[in-house]
C-alpha cells in the first residue's frame, strides 16, 4: 500500500502497518415515520458503524485561521505504536442538521433499493460526528475496555471556530446513529408499497484507508405497507 507520508514518528524495521476494518452493524428500529414531516413517509433506521480492525480508525482535521478550510489527514498507525499522517480527501463541516459540532461528510451511506437493485430512495443524513459510544467486539486483539475517542475530545463540540477537529473509532467499537437522530431517514413518500432492500454502508466513497473494503455493508429485506414496516431478513445480500 502506498502512503503519502505528512509526518509522525518513523516506524521501527520490519514494523507493519495496522488498518482500520469498517462495517455496519445489524441495521434496528426500522420503522415508518408520518409525523416528523406532515405529508411525507420517512423509513427511519438505526445504524451503526463499527471497527473490526487490527487498528484504529483516527482522522484529524486542522486549519491556519477560521477563513481557512479545513485539511484532513488520517493518522495510520504501525504494530510498535509509530504512525504516519496520511492526506485524505474527507471535508468536515460544522453542524448542518442541527447538531452543536464538526462532521465528517459521507462517512456512512444508505440505500433503499427495489429487489432487483433498482434505486429507489437514499439516507438523507450525510454528515457524521464518529466516536466511541457502542461496545461492539471488545474481544478483539487490542481492543481498549473504555472509549478512547468521546465527546471530550472528538468533533469539537460547540466550538465552531475549532483550528483542530479530531474524530476516530476504536478496535471493537462502535459509533451508533439512533432511528431518531435528525436526517436518520430515506424519504419514501409515494413509493409503492412492496418488497425492498435497505443497506447502510461504511465509508461508501472509501475516503479512508482500511484493512479491506468488501464487508463495509450491512442489508435487510423489508416488506413497506401503508401501516408500517416488516424485517423479512437480514444480511449483507438480504
Amino acid at each position: 500500500m502506498l502512503l503519502c507520508l505528512l509526518g509522525g514518528a518513523s516506524p521501527a524495521s520490519g514494523a507493519q502497518v495496522v488498518l482500520p476494518d469498517l462495517r455496519m452493524a445489524k441495521l434496528t428500529t426500522i420503522r415508518l415515520d408520518t409525523t416528523t414531516m406532515p405529508g411525507h413517509r420517512l423509513l427511519r433506521y438505526t445504524a451503526t458503524m463499527v471497527n473490526i480492525g487490527p487498528g484504529a480508525l483516527e482522522v484529524r482535521g486542522s486549519r491556519a485561521s477560521t477563513s481557512d478550510r479545513i485539511a484532513v489527514v488520517q493518522r495510520v498507525y504501525n504494530d510498535d505504536g509509530t504512525f504516519s499522517d496520511v492526506s485524505k480527501p474527507i471535508t468536515m463541516q460544522y453542524a448542518g442538521d442541527g447538531h452543536d459540532h464538526w462532521h465528517s461528510l459521507n462517512m456512512e451511506g444508505g440505500r433503499l433499493v427495489r429487489l432487483d437493485n433498482t434505486k429507489v430512495g437514499a439516507l438523507a443524513k450525510h454528515g457524521f460526528c464518529f466516536f466511541d459510544n457502542v461496545s461492539f467486539q471488545l474481544s478483539l486483539p487490542g481492543a481498549p475496555s473504555s472509549p478512547v475517542y468521546d465527546t471530550g475530545n472528538s468533533c469539537a463540540m460547540g466550538n465552531p471556530d475549532a483550528l483542530r477537529v479530531n474524530m476516530g473509532l476504536s478496535i471493537g467499537w462502535g459509533d451508533m446513529y439512533p432511528a431518531s437522530t435528525n436526517y436518520q431517514w430515506i424519504d419514501v413518500t409515494g413509493l409503492p408499497n412492496g418488497t425492498y432492500r435497505l443497506s447502510a454502508t461504511a465509508d461508501p466513497r472509501h475516503l479512508v484507508s482500511e484493512a479491506s473494503y468488501t464487508n463495509n455493508s450491512a442489508s435487510a429485506r423489508i416488506k413497506i405497507t401503508s401501516t408500517g414496516v416488516t424485517v423479512l431478513a437480514y444480511g449483507p445480500g438480504a
